[in-house]
């Protein structure tokens, strides 16, 4: 069963598009936020983002996600 919370996290990680700031408007740490996102995306068997070095983009799967 998935957590809703990784959801909330990816949400928000996707609206800002940078792990470091939705981190600071979660109130939780960057690693705990990448660990989410790795753990959703290990649940969901499939990448959500395309990690860059300004930080991260939706893919695909990621976009369908977000949309619905």
């Amino acid at each position: 069963m998935i957590n809703l919370e990784l959801y909330r996290i990816f949400y928000v990680v996707a609206e800002s598009g940078n792990i470091t700031k939705a981190s600071k408007k979660l109130c939780i740490s960057q690693p705990a936020v990448t660990k989410q996102i790795k753990n959703l995306e290990s649940q969901l068997n499939t990448p959500l983002f395309i990690r860059t070095k300004k930080g991260v983009i939706l893919n695909e799967c990621g976009q369908k996600i977000f949309l619905n």
